[in-house]
């Protein structure tokens, strides 16, 4: 029977929103006294930041946290670091609690950077011999070594958050809770930490992940929930998660006056997906070619004007076509009309998923009119098995390419090593 270090059951936060009562109400009356044009109602509105909210994480599991702003990510962060208290409901977490949920979380402003670092340490239980051994180590990561004895009122947000990271991954965390921070700081600061998570990973921590970067997301973890307006929406392996989170995005998008979507004397009519018989499908095989259509209408002439398509499978782009591609002069200089555009996909080259398309026409200097998530379809292995082939659906990456190995034994000729890895197959 499985321990699990982090257990949430039926956890909500409930917000009065547009309360400014104390007890009693004595502050309120104070309040419109001094402001009789002010009219304060005991409940404005009532807010669940999070509602019943259940899961549970094993030891060394990376779990990613995404959702729309106001979903209630940072709430469950919040709460799980302590910093915060559920309405109704329990999170039960076993082991050393790192946290960092924003630049700074945690810090004195008036304390230097060593004295920060020793408090941090010393919230997290730790002995100051225990801190001592750890100490380089975290002023390294941060490179701000000249700064430590400077009050950190004084550090830049970069410095913050460098110094802020450093400690909360370096204090030997069992359990590790991030909100957002590799979309902080410069590239270099990213990359680093990136690294460390992937290290802290490896030596068998538990991360609870939130960002809005899918792209880290789907690198780092190894599960994911989807919140919204406080819910679960869906929770298991991350693609499939993210799939859900795509839809859920592409659901709130412009979708036009139910004629399509007009901007600048241009009307995108239409967008969708068929076989290359022409049969409208949104679900292809590996074998299909699928053909995206988008029928618009010019009100008036453009020059120089360009169609672009954007592939993106889990929210991140996969490539860009342009309908001027291979042109000898990358323009089209169109009348006013109608239009009907196509471009073909061999599915061969796609992994098995959930994609997005968004569509734009402009010229070499502007957007005319740009349209996110304009239409989905889904590519689904239904004719054969991947599982031992270089586009498995679970591997890194969108794009299927098997690539072409060669590989001999030093000390044989070529040919010999060739052969012998033509007979193994691959």
């Amino acid at each position: 029977m499985t321990n699990p270090v982090i257990s949430v059951d039926r956890l909500s936060k409930y917000y009065q929103l547009g309360e400014v009562a104390s007890a009693g109400g004595r502050f309120s009356k104070f309040l419109s006294l001094w402001r009789p044009e002010t009219k304060l109602t005991e409940h404005n509105r009532d807010l669940w930041a999070l509602k019943d909210v259940s899961f549970e994480l094993e030891q060394g599991q990376v779990l990613g946290i995404i959702g729309r702003n106001g979903a209630g990510k940072s709430t469950l962060l919040k709460i799980l670091s302590r910093i915060t208290e559920p309405t109704t409901g329990t999170a039960t977490i076993r082991g050393r609690v790192g946290s960092l949920l924003e630049v700074g979380t945690g810090f004195h402003p008036e304390l230097t950077g060593r004295e920060n670092v020793f408090l941090n340490g010393a919230i997290l239980g730790m002995s100051q011999a225990e801190i001592a051994r750890k100490f380089d180590e975290i002023i390294d990561f941060s490179e701000i070594g000249d700064f430590i004895d400077t009050p950190v009122k004084r550090y830049s947000s970069g410095m913050f958050t460098r110094l802020a990271f450093a400690v909360a991954a370096n204090l030997d965390p069992e359990i590790l809770i991030i909100d957002e921070v590799l979309s902080v700081g410069d590239a270099a600061f990213r990359k680093k930490s990136m690294e460390k998570i992937r290290d802290l990973m490896k030596s068998g921590r538990t991360v609870l992940f939130v960002s809005h970067n899918i792209g880290s997301i789907s690198e780092l973890c190894t599960s994911a929930i989807l919140l919204d307006k406080g819910e679960i929406l869906d929770a298991g392996e991350v693609g499939d998660v993210v799939g859900s989170y795509a839809k859920l995005i592409s659901e709130d998008l412009i979708h036009g006056d139910g004629r399509g979507w007009h901007k600048n004397n241009i009307s995108i009519n239409r967008v969708w997906t068929t076989h290359s018989d022409g049969r409208d499908e949104q679900i292809f095989d590996l074998k299909d070619e699928i053909v995206v259509n988008m029928e618009y209408e010019l009100h008036e002439d453009i020059d120089t004007m360009q169609s672009v398509m954007v592939v993106s499978r889990n929210m991140i782009e996969v490539f860009t076509s342009f309908d001027t591609d291979g042109h000898v002069e990358p323009i089209a200089n169109r009348k006013a009309g109608r239009y009907h555009a196509q471009m073909r996909i061999p599915a061969r080259f796609l992994k098995g998923g959930s994609y997005s398309i968004s569509v734009l026409i402009g010229t070499l200097t502007d957007i005319l009119i740009e349209v996110p998530s304009a239409l989905q379809f889904a590519i689904e292995e239904l004719t054969e098995n991947t599982a031992f082939r270089s586009y498995k659906k679970e591997r890194v990456g969108h794009i299927i390419f098997p690539g072409s190995w060669t590989t001999a034994q030093m000390d044989q000729d070529t040919d010999a090593g060739q052969l012998e890895l033509a007979k193994g197959g691959t």
